[in-house]
């Protein structure tokens, strides 16, 4: 009897209250997530009052408490409430101290008890968080130097010279930290003086980085005292220093600064660019001064053809560790095979790809020691060439131009014009996890917390990745520096990802694709080709501008802009609307259609779209178009021959990732 009546009890109340609390339980899990939406919005909306109320309404058994727990502490500390904000970072702290978020969590606790003038349990959480393994330091040693002030003068400007030396995450205290050092009262030696001098140099304030300067040896910083008086506008001051300590000191200099010097001398000088370098030459041969290799490269690319050959020469015989020594190889071999000496060319191509390793110029110069195998008529050796470069540099232009020339596909400039393959559309980019580095139980969790709109989470994981920041940086609309990212870290690198990778669709992802694929469909151009060229002329900045103000996101010149017009029949006011993404990809695309028109040839119409019709005129004139390749690498304007190749490259590229 005493069972049953406890299989009674069980039935009539045990399993009601269990039924009773995974019903609640159920509920809060479901609510929770509606909870920390609002609470991101709200935050992300500058309403940290009402984010903080929304955050805390989250329960202790949800799984998203930890995070709103964290969520709340930043909240509080937004609105000032350090009190508040410590209690929730120590709480977070002490359920998640191997957080991915806990670095961030402790620094942020470290400056709350800062704010709150607890100033011993600041130092030691300042100190933990130094101490503990990351890739960059977060700035304690400023709140450090802080908190010593007033105790320990020397150890508080230990701590500002190391802030200042460090490799950091916050560098926003840098000018700070510079005036609290000097208003410690302590005599800095030489070395920090130039260090402070060079922290104010590069945050641009440049009077007061002269202060330190000129307190110190001239050998020591003759390069900053020349450069800041510069740009401080002091430029009597800044030529007779350079007239002055050139012979002294520019052994001794930092080279990038000394090539600066001599940039700004001989804008000094009266005369044209070729004549005012040739000047400087004459100074630095006469004088045995250092950076020859530089003044003869720049001389060099002002000069005619045979006079530059010369100098070329000298750079890669004379300067053969020099970082212009590659491009000046690079100069001469394309002198021997312009000669059609293929021979002689041939050595030449052997000899760079020996000496130099992986510099600007090594596919260039690989894909062209193919082309001379080719003229030597050394298939075999040419093809394996060939494959080298598509193993090694896959999604280089000499990669993918030495794919099609194994392919024996002729295509290569050709656009598909005709079939009008449009761009897909509406697909959302998931984010990146083969590229993340996560562990399982953080990729889950930064994944639900994407999923309720709070992206700017990502800021505080104690995690590095260009392609995620990529990833984060499109989802807050940022188009240009998301695809700059990606492209960054695809070239950093060594075995590349698949071309169907989220790496890659962040590198060249597709904007404005509706606009883009009708455009092409009305008027016979490829859409795949001018998504590259929106891609190379703006990078899908809308409000990009060159110093020349071409404008936009296909880089339109005003009278260009204002042909299109006229030529159309259309009424846009063209300055006032230039930039709209809408009329720049009209009046773009119909421009390109215009130079289809007239030149009835895709990589010529490319180069007149960059370089002007005029121009490209000349070139056919001047150079044969038997052979592309060769008629590129001739095109005199270095920004011309550079776009034409990248233009092409991308839409390569946009084919691969997309079709």
């Amino acid at each position: 009897m005493k069972f049953l009546k406890y299989i009674l009890i069980t039935l009539v109340i045990v399993i009601p209250c269990a039924i009773t609390i995974l019903v609640y339980n159920d509920k809060i899990t479901q609510n929770s997530p509606v909870f920390y939406k609002q609470g991101v919005k709200f935050y992300n909306d500058g309403d940290y009052q009402n984010a903080y109320y929304n955050f805390g309404k989250i329960k202790r058994i949800s799984p998203l408490y930890s995070m709103a727990v964290y969520k709340q502490a930043k909240s509080a500390q937004k609105v000032g409430d350090y009190a508040m904000a410590a209690l929730k970072y120590k709480l977070f702290l002490d359920k998640n101290p191997n957080s991915i978020f806990s670095q961030t969590a402790r620094y942020n606790l470290a400056k709350c008890y800062f704010n709150l003038k607890n100033y011993e349990e600041a130092k030691i959480l300042f100190i933990e968080s130094k101490n503990k393994k990351k890739t960059k330091s977060y700035g304690e040693d400023y709140y450090l130097g802080l908190i010593e002030k007033s105790r320990d003068k020397a150890l508080a400007a230990n701590h500002f010279i190391e802030y200042l030396k460090e490799d950091r995450t916050d560098k926003t205290n840098e000018i700070a930290a510079a005036e609290e050092l000097s208003m410690l009262g302590r005599e800095l030696d030489q070395n920090e003086k130039l260090l402070v001098g060079k922290t104010y140099f590069k945050n641009k304030k440049y009077t007061k980085a002269l202060e330190y300067f000129s307190k110190i040896p001239m050998s020591i910083c003759w390069d900053y005292l020349v450069l800041a008086n510069h740009y401080a506008g002091n430029k009597v001051i800044a030529k007779k220093l350079v007239e002055s300590g050139i012979d002294k000191y520019s052994s001794t200099v930092d080279e990038d600064n000394l090539h600066n010097i001599y940039d700004i001398y001989t804008s000094y000088m009266i005369g044209t660019k070729i004549k005012n370098w040739t000047q400087m030459l004459k100074i630095v041969q006469l004088r045995n001064l250092p950076g020859e290799d530089y003044v003869l490269y720049k001389v060099a690319g002002l000069s005619p053809k045979e006079k530059a050959l010369l100098m070329y020469k000298r750079i890669e015989e004379k300067y053969p560790n020099s970082n212009y020594a590659p491009e000046s190889l690079w100069n001469v071999f394309w002198a021997e095979y312009s000669k059609r000496n293929y021979i002689g060319a041939e050595k030449l191509a052997i000899k760079h790809l020996k000496t130099y390793k992986n510099v600007n110029s090594t596919t260039r110069i690989a894909f062209w020691l193919g082309k001379t195998e080719l003229k030597l008529n050394k298939n075999t050796e040419a093809n394996n060439i060939f494959s080298k470069i598509v193993s090694k540099y896959p999604d280089d232009y000499y990669g993918l131009r030495a794919e099609h020339l194994l392919e024996k596909n002729n295509n290569f400039w050709n656009t598909d014009n005709k079939s009008q393959i449009p761009l897909p559309q509406g697909e959302e980019l998931e984010f990146p996890i083969t590229l993340s580095h996560l562990d399982i139980k953080d990729l889950k969790l930064i994944n639900n917390l994407f999923e309720m709109g709070d992206y700017e989470i990502w800021l505080d994981a104690n995690f590095e990745s260009k392609i995620v920041e990529s990833w984060f940086e499109l989802r807050k609309d940022k188009k240009t520096r998301s695809a700059i990212l990606a492209r960054d870290a695809i070239k950093d690198m060594d075995v590349k990802p698949s071309f169907l990778s989220a790496a890659y669709k962040l590198a060249y992802p597709r904007h404005w694709t509706e606009e883009i694929n009708m455009a092409g469909k009305k008027l016979e151009l490829d859409p795949y080709f001018i998504m590259a060229l929106v891609k190379e002329e703006s990078h899908f900045d809308e409000h990009a501008k060159s110093a020349t103000n071409a404008a936009g996101l296909m880089q339109l010149m005003p009278n260009t802009a204002n042909y299109m017009i006229s030529k159309l029949g259309i009424d846009i006011p063209v300055l006032a609307d230039i930039e709209n993404p809408r009329t720049n990809l009209y009046l773009g695309c119909n421009y390109l259609k215009y130079l289809k028109d007239r030149f009835n040839d895709d990589l010529l119409l490319t180069a007149a779209y960059n370089g002007g019709e005029g121009s490209v005129n000349k070139w056919v004139k001047k150079y044969s178009t038997n052979d592309y390749d060769e008629f590129i690498e001739n095109i005199p304007f270095d920004e011309t021959r550079i776009y034409v190749k990248k233009v092409f490259r991308s839409y390569h590229l946009y084919k691969k990732i997309y079709k």
